[in-house]
């Protein structure tokens, strides 16, 4: 993993702004560190079109609901910071806007996780050695400066020089020839009555846009009725399946005649010989055919966008053209703007006379209303960046589109990319506050992560689990897994028992160091494969049982029932009887079932170990044991057939002080015990031994910020159903294993254990399980659920990696089975088998920096203890899973599963 990545945004607008709240989640979520600069002459998030200086009467021709940002909406932010009253404007000013993205570059900042910094140059960069070293520059600069014709003012900061009474003409009928008329009336003082316009005298006398088209820009259809929205959703169906300009616009038409209730041709379109009748018509019939062909590519965009850009039809003339015609009607002013126009119509102050020539204009002044067009212009950044890394596309003599992959990037490096209006319109719905036409950005980021990390796959946020070297060598040899996947199915448990022998082994020289005999029962219960329990068997420990089952087959491994211990909570006479029958040492949790005991033993000895319930003032209350007055009062008297062995502890939990709290109040009954004629010669202490999954702390506690995070709503969810996670297993911890147990027996506690000479019995399951097994799973498909959101399906189901916790959060591995393999990133959650909406394995999404393919495994380490078999389930009356012994090189059935052991 990088160290630290450093990153250059040109351009601190809508979209720099995005860029940068996508570096500050991914950093958080991939556990990356990025030093970001940002490049702008003007301040955060003002850009060419949002200074906060500018006239109200200049707003947005999008509507509001629709602008957010990660500090949230932008009504939102009217209502409560800028205490808007209802109803919002749903197009608010521009100025509006500019405040609301400055609130969100501060906000942005304000949140940076801990690896992120961002730091700011108010200065535009002009030449490409600027950018020396830094590793990806992103260019968001949006609208390049517009290159006036000589003598023209620029229409946003040559306006100051238009006279009061001057004969104004303006070059453009669109929208920004509209905000040149408003600045220059109602900017100065003029104001919008109900009875039209009052000036201040301060404007201009006339005012003549023109235009090459003849066109004035039309008014922004309404928004769509539901039953209008049926229709263009059956429509926009058909949209995918288009391979030609000409089936589009015959889609276009068929929804402007269902809309409009009348037959639409394209000559409609043409400029009117009165713009100013057929912009009050547009007023008073918003349905004309006009008008529903323009709602209609407004309301099917996002569909044309997916299926048109990166596409030859992107780059056809043919659509350029269709563009240029629709975007007048689909994409103009709103309505309340087209009123002001025609006010200033009636006022005399706006003659749409000279629009489609200019010849007799009285203009004595003009004003460039014209925006720079889409592309890069040669001379600009833009150009030496292509000249640089993609000469065949830099311009000469005029502007060119620039072709980006779906993720920013210039073609064959990860160096330079860009986002927003150079690339239209081989890139469509480069609207600089929209963030939902296109996914540029957002794959630019991810691009980012998959380049700066090493893994091939990882959760968000990753925790990289630690892997023993048998299961890496075994992970290397993805054809002997899928060799074993297709004679026994997917999933497949794992195992290789030799990590037991090394753990069980830090636990007694614990109690060595400390003069303490320790023995290892192991909790059958955490894995309920046999080649553990043989090998304990042959490693001289013992086991601890819970089941009938479990008992019978650990006797039938030949395991002597002086090392096993039966802690049921629940125990039938038939049970009790064969740990009677055995010689197995048998927890006992009640009165009433010592006296079952008794009855059960007749003149047969038996070993017990009464279970202990500690204070619970103290303790957590629990279910398992009795108080120690009761069992002091009913075992006033030692029984001649029933030999109180030790005692037992059932704790919650992995707190070291808790146990040697524990094992004061035991050791103080086992004074009383042995004073009452009883000779206990243990205490066991249960599991609850603690482990680590994870080595990196760093990760963990990134986690948990991040969970923190977005539980608090300061980021968007990343977690199933935004899932708050509130019981896991603490996957990184320490003091584990060994130095866990040396505080414990290090204790006054445990130093009185020593004094009393007992034993101190241990039940581990899940560390001494510490990196002897691993879940195999076979990609099955790979979708997107009906909102969108990437799934990657797996031939298993839930309950077979769960505990009753709510995750198994280490990352998996992603073992491709030497096909070709995927190239572009992917991110999405694993979902299982059986036929509920919840069904997903993980509830973390998981990236895939190299993506995923169907065919390939998902390798699940370390899941041994509890994860394999504590919840599974057969329902849909799937299989259970195979259990592989990997030992020597081989994979071979346990015994649980080859029918040796009923």
């Amino acid at each position: 993993m990088t160290d630290s990545v450093s990153i250059a945004i040109i351009g601190a607008g809508p979209r720099g702004l995005w860029a940068v709240e996508e570096l500050s989640r991914a950093s958080l979520l991939h556990h990356l560190s990025f030093r970001i600069t940002v490049f702008d002459p003007r301040p955060l998030g003002y850009g060419a079109a949002y200074s906060i200086d500018q006239p109200n009467d200049l707003v947005i021709n999008v509507r509001s609901s629709a602008v957010r940002t990660a500090l949230g909406t932008l009504d939102d932010f009217r209502r409560d910071v800028l205490d808007e009253a209802e109803p919002l404007n749903e197009f608010p000013a521009r100025a509006t806007v500019g405040k609301f993205l400055h609130a969100s570059w501060q906000n942005a900042v304000e949140n940076l996780p801990s690896r992120c910094t961002v730091e700011f140059e108010r200065r535009a960069v002009e030449n490409l050695a600027e950018l020396e070293g830094f590793e990806h520059v992103l260019l968001a600069t949006g609208h390049e400066p517009a290159l006036h014709p000589r003598g023209m003012l620029d229409p946003f900061t040559g306006l100051s020089r238009v006279a009061a009474g001057a004969q104004v003409g303006i070059r453009g009928a669109a929208l920004t020839s509209i905000d040149a008329m408003l600045a220059l009336t109602a900017g100065r003082g003029g104001r919008f009555t109900a009875n039209g316009y009052q000036p201040s005298g301060e404007e201009p006398t006339r005012m003549y846009p023109t235009s090459r088209s003849g066109r004035f820009i039309q008014v922004k259809p309404e928004p769509v009725t539901a039953a209008e929205e049926v229709i263009l959703k059956k429509l926009e169906r058909k949209i995918p399946r288009i391979t030609s300009v000409d089936e589009l616009k015959n889609l276009l038409v068929q929804a402007a005649n269902a809309v409009s209730g009348q037959e639409f041709t394209w000559d409609m379109l043409a400029p009117s010989s009165n713009p100013a009748d057929e912009l009050a018509q547009s007023l008073a019939n918003p349905r004309r055919p006009q008008q529903s062909v323009g709602l209609a590519w407004r309301e099917l965009y996002p569909a044309i966008v997916r299926r048109v850009s990166f596409s030859d039809l992107a780059e056809s003339q043919e659509f350029y053209e269709l563009t240029r015609t629709l975007e007048p009607f689909a994409f103009g002013p709103p309505a309340q703007q087209v009123r002001k126009v025609l006010a200033l119509v009636d006022a005399g102050l706006v003659d749409f006379s000279f629009l489609a020539s200019t010849e007799g204009c009285p203009a004595d002044i003009w004003v460039d209303a014209v925006l720079a067009t889409p592309g890069i212009s040669p001379g600009t950044l833009g150009a030496q960046v292509l000249h640089n890394v993609a000469s065949e596309q830099a311009p000469t003599d005029s502007p060119v589109t620039v072709k980006i992959q779906p993720d920013g990037m210039l073609p064959g490096q990860t160096r330079f990319a860009f986002a927003g209006r150079m690339s239209e319109p081989f890139v469509l719905g480069n609207d600089s506050l929209s963030r939902t036409l296109h996914t540029v950005i957002p794959r630019w980021v991810q691009t980012l992560c998959a380049l700066h990390r090493d893994s091939t796959a990882y959760g968000l946020p990753p925790l990289t689990g630690r892997l023993e070297p048998w299961a890496e060598d075994l992970f290397h040899h993805p054809e002997q897994l899928q060799h074993a996947i297709d004679e026994y199915a997917s999933p497949l448990n794992i195992l290789n028992s030799d990590p037991l022998v090394r753990n069980c082994r830090q636990l007694t020289q614990a109690g060595e160091h400390h003069g303490v005999d320790v023995r290892i029962f192991f909790a059958r219960k955490a894995n309920k494969a046999l080649t553990f329990v043989e090998r304990v068997r042959d490693e001289g420990h013992g086991v601890d049982v819970a089941s009938y089952r479990e008992l019978s087959q650990v006797l039938a491994t030949g395991m002597p029932g002086e090392r096993i211990i039966l802690s049921a909570a629940i125990k039938t006479d038939q049970l009790l009887q064969l740990a009677i029958d055995n010689n197995v040492t048998i927890s006992v949790d009640t009165c009433a079932e010592f006296d079952r005991i008794i009855a059960l033993a007749g003149d047969n000895g038996v070993r017990v170990a009464p279970r202990l319930a500690p204070d619970p003032q103290r303790f957590m209350p629990t279910r398992f044991g009795e108080r120690s007055e009761v069992w002091l009062a009913y075992l006033s008297q030692p029984h001649p057939h029933v030999q109180v062995a030790g005692l037992h502890l059932h704790l919650h939990g992995y707190s070291a002080q808790d146990r040697i709290d524990a094992l004061h109040e035991a050791t103080d009954l086992i004074e009383e015990l042995r004073a009452a004629g009883h000779a206990p010669e243990f205490i066991d202490m249960g599991g609850g031994v603690p482990m680590s999954y994870l080595d990196d702390a760093d990760q963990w506690d990134n986690f948990k910020q991040a969970l923190h995070a977005q539980n608090q709503g300061d980021i968007a969810p990343f977690t199933w159903k935004a899932d708050p996670l509130k019981n896991f297993y603490p996957f990184h911890q320490g003091p584990v294993r060994e130095q866990w147990l040396e505080e414990v027996l290090g204790s006054p506690a445990g130093a009185k254990v020593g004094e009393l000479g007992l034993r101190l019995h241990v039940e581990p399951g899940r560390s001494v399980l510490d990196g002897c097994g691993a879940i195999i799973a076979k990609v099955a498909f790979i979708k997107e659920r009906s909102d969108g959101l990437p799934l990657v399906g797996l031939e298993m189901n839930r309950t077979q990696l769960r505990t009753t916790s709510d995750d198994y959060l280490v990352d998996p591995v992603h073992i491709p089975l030497g096909k070709a393999a995927a190239s572009e990133p992917y991110e999405g959650f694993l979902v299982g088998a059986y036929c509920i909406e919840d069904e997903v394995i993980m509830r973390r999404p998981i990236f895939f920096p190299q993506g995923v393919q169907v065919g390939d495994l998902i390798a699940f380490p370390n899941t041994a203890g509890y994860f394999m078999h504590i919840l599974e389930s057969a329902s849909h009356q799937i299989p259970l899973a195979k259990n592989l012994v990997a030992h020597a090189g081989e994979l071979t059935l346990d015994a649980i599963d080859r029918g040796d052991i009923s």
